[in-house]
Protein backbone atom coordinates (compact mmCIF):
# COMPACT_ATOMS: atom_id res chain seq x y z
CA UNK A 1 0.00 0.00 0.00
CA UNK A 2 1.52 3.84 -1.07
CA UNK A 3 2.75 6.00 1.95
CA UNK A 4 0.07 8.53 0.70
CA UNK A 5 -3.05 5.54 1.36
CA UNK A 6 -1.75 4.97 4.98
CA UNK A 7 -1.58 8.60 5.56
CA UNK A 8 -4.80 8.82 4.31
CA UNK A 9 -6.24 6.10 6.67
CA UNK A 10 -4.24 7.40 9.99
CA UNK A 11 -6.01 11.37 8.95
CA UNK A 12 -9.60 9.60 8.75
CA UNK A 13 -9.42 6.82 11.48
CA UNK A 14 -6.38 6.78 13.77
CA UNK A 15 -5.73 10.51 13.82
CA UNK A 16 -9.36 11.94 13.62
CA UNK A 17 -9.78 12.14 18.04
CA UNK A 18 -6.06 13.45 18.32
CA UNK A 19 -5.64 17.27 19.46
CA UNK A 20 -3.69 19.62 17.35
CA UNK A 21 -1.70 20.49 20.40
CA UNK A 22 -0.99 16.67 21.32
CA UNK A 23 2.56 15.33 22.23
CA UNK A 24 4.48 13.61 19.19
CA UNK A 25 4.67 9.75 19.38
CA UNK A 26 7.79 9.02 21.28
CA UNK A 27 8.99 6.02 20.98
CA UNK A 28 11.52 6.42 23.06
CA UNK A 29 9.43 7.01 26.21
CA UNK A 30 6.96 4.73 25.58
CA UNK A 31 9.03 1.49 25.13
CA UNK A 32 11.42 2.18 27.89
CA UNK A 33 7.99 1.96 29.89
CA UNK A 34 7.43 -1.03 28.01
CA UNK A 35 10.79 -2.65 28.92
CA UNK A 36 10.45 -0.94 32.69
CA UNK A 37 7.33 -3.35 33.17
CA UNK A 38 8.91 -6.37 31.40
CA UNK A 39 11.74 -6.49 33.91
CA UNK A 40 10.26 -5.64 36.86
CA UNK A 41 9.06 -8.60 39.64
CA UNK A 42 11.75 -11.76 37.09
CA UNK A 43 9.46 -10.92 34.42
CA UNK A 44 6.22 -11.48 36.43
CA UNK A 45 4.03 -9.42 33.98
CA UNK A 46 6.71 -9.12 31.08
CA UNK A 47 4.43 -11.35 28.81
CA UNK A 48 1.69 -8.29 28.81
CA UNK A 49 3.81 -5.37 29.34
CA UNK A 50 3.34 -4.01 26.02
CA UNK A 51 -0.15 -4.26 25.80
CA UNK A 52 -0.70 -3.15 29.59
CA UNK A 53 1.24 0.14 27.80
CA UNK A 54 -1.41 0.33 25.35
CA UNK A 55 -4.29 0.45 27.55
CA UNK A 56 -2.74 3.22 29.59
CA UNK A 57 -2.01 5.11 26.23
CA UNK A 58 -6.17 4.28 25.57
CA UNK A 59 -7.04 5.50 28.93
CA UNK A 60 -4.89 8.72 28.14
CA UNK A 61 -6.93 9.79 25.15
CA UNK A 62 -3.71 8.76 23.26
CA UNK A 63 -5.56 5.29 21.21
CA UNK A 64 -3.66 7.10 17.62
CA UNK A 65 -0.22 5.85 19.28
CA UNK A 66 -1.19 2.57 19.76
CA UNK A 67 -1.10 1.45 16.77
CA UNK A 68 2.65 3.09 16.45
CA UNK A 69 3.87 1.60 18.99
CA UNK A 70 2.50 -1.54 17.84
CA UNK A 71 4.33 -0.72 14.25
CA UNK A 72 7.83 0.03 16.27
CA UNK A 73 7.57 -3.11 18.02
CA UNK A 74 7.01 -5.58 15.63
CA UNK A 75 9.63 -4.25 13.41
CA UNK A 76 11.63 -6.91 11.55
CA UNK A 77 9.72 -9.90 13.21
CA UNK A 78 8.15 -12.81 11.68
CA UNK A 79 4.04 -13.04 10.95
CA UNK A 80 3.74 -15.08 13.60
CA UNK A 81 5.37 -12.97 16.21
CA UNK A 82 3.05 -9.87 15.06
CA UNK A 83 -0.08 -11.83 15.46
CA UNK A 84 0.77 -12.80 18.87
CA UNK A 85 1.57 -8.88 19.86
CA UNK A 86 -1.87 -8.08 18.09
CA UNK A 87 -3.58 -10.88 20.38
CA UNK A 88 -2.47 -9.50 23.52
CA UNK A 89 -2.65 -6.02 22.38
CA UNK A 90 -6.47 -6.89 21.45
CA UNK A 91 -7.11 -8.82 24.79
CA UNK A 92 -6.47 -5.78 26.66
CA UNK A 93 -8.54 -3.41 24.96
CA UNK A 94 -11.09 -6.34 24.97
CA UNK A 95 -10.62 -6.14 28.96
CA UNK A 96 -10.50 -2.47 29.19
CA UNK A 97 -12.82 -0.78 26.73
CA UNK A 98 -15.62 -0.26 29.27
CA UNK A 99 -13.55 1.26 31.73
CA UNK A 100 -12.19 3.44 29.44
CA UNK A 101 -14.92 4.44 27.06
CA UNK A 102 -15.18 3.01 23.90
CA UNK A 103 -14.52 6.31 21.31
CA UNK A 104 -11.05 6.50 23.17
CA UNK A 105 -10.43 2.64 22.34
CA UNK A 106 -11.61 2.86 18.28
CA UNK A 107 -8.74 4.92 17.10
CA UNK A 108 -6.39 1.64 18.58
CA UNK A 109 -8.50 -1.09 17.04
CA UNK A 110 -8.99 0.80 13.72
CA UNK A 111 -5.20 1.41 13.94
CA UNK A 112 -4.05 -1.86 15.05
CA UNK A 113 -6.42 -3.72 12.53
CA UNK A 114 -4.59 -1.49 9.10
CA UNK A 115 -1.37 -2.71 10.24
CA UNK A 116 -2.42 -5.90 9.94
CA UNK A 117 -3.80 -5.16 6.98
CA UNK A 118 -0.98 -3.54 5.42
CA UNK A 119 1.63 -6.61 5.85
CA UNK A 120 -1.59 -8.80 4.48
CA UNK A 121 -1.94 -10.73 8.00
CA UNK A 122 -5.48 -12.31 8.79
CA UNK A 123 -6.71 -13.07 11.64
CA UNK A 124 -9.84 -15.08 13.27
CA UNK A 125 -12.78 -13.02 13.17
CA UNK A 126 -15.24 -15.83 15.18
CA UNK A 127 -15.53 -15.08 19.34
CA UNK A 128 -12.62 -16.84 21.14
CA UNK A 129 -15.24 -17.60 24.10
CA UNK A 130 -19.53 -18.34 23.75
CA UNK A 131 -21.73 -15.89 23.01
CA UNK A 132 -23.50 -14.05 25.55
CA UNK A 133 -26.91 -15.88 24.85
CA UNK A 134 -25.41 -18.93 25.18
CA UNK A 135 -23.71 -19.40 28.35
CA UNK A 136 -24.51 -18.37 32.01
CA UNK A 137 -22.59 -15.01 31.95
CA UNK A 138 -23.95 -13.72 35.05
CA UNK A 139 -23.18 -16.41 37.24
CA UNK A 140 -19.81 -16.50 35.82
CA UNK A 141 -19.24 -12.72 36.16
CA UNK A 142 -20.85 -13.62 40.05
CA UNK A 143 -17.73 -15.90 40.37
CA UNK A 144 -15.14 -13.76 38.29
CA UNK A 145 -16.53 -10.81 40.86
CA UNK A 146 -15.64 -12.75 43.76
CA UNK A 147 -12.65 -14.01 42.95
CA UNK A 148 -11.30 -10.32 42.41
CA UNK A 149 -13.10 -8.53 45.10
CA UNK A 150 -11.56 -10.99 47.80
CA UNK A 151 -8.99 -8.86 48.57
CA UNK A 152 -10.53 -5.36 47.84
CA UNK A 153 -13.46 -5.51 50.60
CA UNK A 154 -15.80 -2.68 49.12
CA UNK A 155 -18.95 -4.53 49.54
CA UNK A 156 -20.49 -1.00 49.65
CA UNK A 157 -20.34 -0.11 45.93
CA UNK A 158 -21.57 -3.36 45.04
CA UNK A 159 -24.66 -2.22 47.76
CA UNK A 160 -24.79 1.03 46.08
CA UNK A 161 -24.50 0.47 42.54
CA UNK A 162 -26.66 -2.67 42.59
CA UNK A 163 -29.75 -0.28 44.82
CA UNK A 164 -30.01 2.67 42.88
CA UNK A 165 -28.24 1.38 39.42
CA UNK A 166 -29.73 -2.08 38.80
CA UNK A 167 -29.48 -1.94 34.82
CA UNK A 168 -25.53 -0.60 35.16
CA UNK A 169 -24.64 -3.31 37.75
CA UNK A 170 -26.90 -6.09 35.36
CA UNK A 171 -24.65 -5.04 32.89
CA UNK A 172 -21.42 -4.95 34.75
CA UNK A 173 -21.84 -8.19 36.34
CA UNK A 174 -23.32 -9.98 33.43
CA UNK A 175 -20.97 -8.27 30.43
CA UNK A 176 -18.09 -7.07 31.85
CA UNK A 177 -17.16 -9.15 34.89
CA UNK A 178 -19.17 -12.30 33.46
CA UNK A 179 -17.72 -12.33 29.42
CA UNK A 180 -15.33 -9.89 28.75
CA UNK A 181 -13.00 -10.65 31.96
CA UNK A 182 -14.54 -13.87 33.16
CA UNK A 183 -14.80 -15.02 30.08
CA UNK A 184 -10.98 -14.45 28.79
CA UNK A 185 -10.10 -17.45 31.06
CA UNK A 186 -8.77 -19.50 28.43
CA UNK A 187 -7.01 -16.47 27.01
CA UNK A 188 -4.68 -15.45 30.26
CA UNK A 189 -5.02 -15.80 33.63
CA UNK A 190 -7.47 -13.52 36.12
CA UNK A 191 -4.02 -12.27 37.48
CA UNK A 192 -2.74 -11.07 34.09
CA UNK A 193 -6.11 -10.01 32.88
CA UNK A 194 -6.86 -7.83 36.14
CA UNK A 195 -3.65 -5.72 36.63
CA UNK A 196 -4.03 -4.77 33.00
CA UNK A 197 -7.35 -3.24 33.95
CA UNK A 198 -6.29 -1.98 36.96
CA UNK A 199 -3.53 -0.30 34.69
CA UNK A 200 -6.01 0.95 32.10
CA UNK A 201 -8.20 2.51 35.67
CA UNK A 202 -4.58 4.66 36.82
CA UNK A 203 -4.63 5.53 33.56
CA UNK A 204 -7.40 7.59 33.47
CA UNK A 205 -6.90 9.22 36.90
CA UNK A 206 -9.55 7.33 38.37
CA UNK A 207 -7.27 7.37 42.00
CA UNK A 208 -10.46 5.69 44.11
CA UNK A 209 -11.08 2.61 41.76
CA UNK A 210 -7.91 2.40 41.00
CA UNK A 211 -6.58 1.84 44.68
CA UNK A 212 -9.72 -1.07 44.51
CA UNK A 213 -8.44 -2.95 41.74
CA UNK A 214 -4.81 -2.71 43.24
CA UNK A 215 -5.66 -4.66 46.18
CA UNK A 216 -7.34 -7.37 43.86
CA UNK A 217 -4.51 -7.24 41.92
CA UNK A 218 -2.53 -7.84 44.64
CA UNK A 219 -5.56 -10.51 46.02
CA UNK A 220 -4.95 -12.44 43.14
CA UNK A 221 -0.97 -12.79 43.08
CA UNK A 222 0.51 -9.92 41.81
CA UNK A 223 3.25 -8.47 43.46
CA UNK A 224 3.45 -4.79 44.93
CA UNK A 225 6.80 -4.24 42.95
CA UNK A 226 4.84 -5.11 39.65
CA UNK A 227 1.78 -2.70 41.24
CA UNK A 228 4.21 -0.09 41.76
CA UNK A 229 5.49 -0.71 38.22
CA UNK A 230 2.58 -0.15 36.55
CA UNK A 231 1.56 3.21 38.49
CA UNK A 232 5.32 4.12 37.43
CA UNK A 233 4.32 3.45 33.76
CA UNK A 234 0.95 5.34 34.02
CA UNK A 235 2.78 8.20 35.20
CA UNK A 236 5.27 8.21 32.54
CA UNK A 237 2.61 8.22 29.67
CA UNK A 238 0.79 10.71 31.49
CA UNK A 239 3.98 12.87 32.04
CA UNK A 240 4.76 12.47 28.38
CA UNK A 241 0.84 13.38 27.15
CA UNK A 242 1.23 16.13 29.20
CA UNK A 243 -1.30 15.29 32.17
CA UNK A 244 -0.98 14.67 35.99
CA UNK A 245 -2.48 11.78 37.23
CA UNK A 246 -4.68 12.61 40.52
CA UNK A 247 -4.26 11.32 43.91
CA UNK A 248 -1.56 9.26 45.82
CA UNK A 249 -1.22 5.90 46.40
CA UNK A 250 0.15 4.36 49.98
CA UNK A 251 1.01 0.76 49.02
CA UNK A 252 2.00 -0.08 52.44
CA UNK A 253 -1.21 0.43 53.52
CA UNK A 254 -2.94 -0.86 50.27
CA UNK A 255 -1.03 -4.48 50.99
CA UNK A 256 -2.05 -4.09 54.36
CA UNK A 257 -5.70 -4.08 53.53
CA UNK A 258 -5.60 -6.67 50.87
CA UNK A 259 -4.13 -9.10 53.19
CA UNK A 260 -6.75 -8.33 55.71
CA UNK A 261 -9.51 -8.48 53.41
CA UNK A 262 -7.85 -11.88 52.17
CA UNK A 263 -7.88 -13.01 55.90
CA UNK A 264 -11.33 -12.41 56.06
CA UNK A 265 -12.79 -13.47 52.78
Amino acid sequence: MADISFQEFSSKYTDANRAPDATAYDFATLGNAVKQLQSVDNGSISQIAPAIIATILCAQRRGDAVPKLFSDLVEGKEAEEVKSLFASFKHAITLTWPFIGLPHCIPACLGLAHELEIRNITVDSQLDRTGLHEADWSLKGIETHQAIYRGVGNSEVGRLMGGFFPEISHVVGTALFGFLIGGSDKVQSLRLSQITVAAAIVGTGATRQARSHFKGSLGLGNSLAAIKAVLGAAESVAAWNGTVLSGEFDFAALEAEAKANLEKA
